[in-house]
């Protein structure tokens, strides 16, 4: 191989990744590969704290990801061009790089610069995103994105209500006084796409010491989120497979219950008030509890007797009692 066309390559792949520049990185044109390997994608991650370049390696029939601290990945990157790969395309922010290697080991580069709008013609102000699609491994294995970091289609909407989500959450962490270090509870976890992103957020952003226990009644999502957080390297992340009412911890300074069902949010409640927790989030959820008594034979029936209606006087009742019980306890509380 022409050694300088290949070490130019090298060096360009190491001054993006430098500068934070480089999108992705695709290895194509198999040569010589074993296992049914077609292609990798490589691009840039985040763990904890550190940056390391993530490998997709793309099987016929499954996918198989790998990270790697900088040095080791250009040390691989430097032995599968070649020898594995024929073709590598380096996409960084400002061009498209791409190296070409013949059967008889010459190489040849191609630079493409990308076009961008001159900035007095981008009318639209981009919304802040306080999670990033790029590089972000649990939003690639819960299927928010794809294997590039872009963010699937049909996805659009859960990533917007994920980044809403911390946008929200985020503004009260500045409103609290908080110890050094932060035991957070979420109950009703579920498949963790918000309890992720909290961890991701107060962890990498705000560089607190945070611990965040999921507690999920479904054990196949506990094991799911279990495998993934093992994937990111988030040790202080961990999701239990429990009943509510069996999740026995007092040293808690944030709850939140956002999908508790049934009478879950109100143990969720109870349980934050019990261990006298700085900061209590809930979605108002499920109103079973009081609907069930609300069968008035009062001259106020007129008011329940259609379904939406006797549904909605449910959500405030429950709601207004939820709020005011937290009041007798000494919460400030905001609906």
């Amino acid at each position: 191989m022409n050694n300088n066309t290949f070490l130019e390559f090298l060096d360009l792949l190491k001054q993006s990744v430098s500068t934070q520049k480089l999108v992705k990185i695709s290895l194509s044109k198999t040569f010589k590969v074993e296992n049914n390997l077609k292609n990798i994608f490589i691009a840039p991650v985040l763990i904890k704290g550190k940056h390391r370049l993530s490998f997709t390696y793309r099987y016929g029939d499954k996918d198989l990801i790998k990270n790697y601290g900088l040095e080791d990945a250009f040390i691989i990157i430097k032995k599968l061009i070649g020898t594995s790969f024929l073709q590598a395309l380096l996409k960084t922010e400002e061009e498209e790089i791409q190296l070409l290697v013949s059967k008889k080991m010459t190489a040849k580069i191609f630079r493409n610069k990308l076009k961008s709008l001159p900035s007095n013609l981008e009318h639209n102000k981009k919304k802040k995103d306080f999670i990033s699609a790029t590089g972000n491994i649990y939003l690639k294995e819960l299927g928010i994105t794809d294997s590039n970091g872009r963010i699937k289609d049909k996805q659009q909407d859960k990533f917007r209500q994920i980044n809403r989500y911390i946008e929200l959450v985020g503004h009260w962490f500045e409103k609290i006084d908080l110890p050094k270090k932060i035991n957070i509870v979420d109950v009703g976890s579920g498949k963790g796409y918000l309890t992720f992103a909290l961890y991701d957020y107060l962890t990498y952003k705000l560089n607190l010491n945070v611990t965040i226990t999921g507690v999920e009644l479904r054990g196949t999502l506990v094991n799911l989120c279990n495998n993934i957080k093992e994937k990111c390297e988030y040790e202080n992340l961990h999701f239990s497979s429990k009943d509510i009412n069996d999740f026995k911890r007092k040293d808690v300074d944030i709850i939140i219950a956002l999908h508790a069902c049934d009478t879950a949010t109100d143990l969720a409640i109870q349980k934050g008030i019990n261990s006298n927790a700085r900061l209590i989030v809930c979605a108002p959820c499920c109103h079973k509890q009081v609907r069930k008594d609300m069968n008035s034979t009062t001259q106020f029936n007129c008011i329940t007797k259609h379904g939406i209606f006797k549904e909605r006087q449910a959500e405030m009742v429950t709601d207004s009692i939820r709020s005011l019980l937290m009041e007798r306890e000494g919460y400030h509380t905001k609906a």
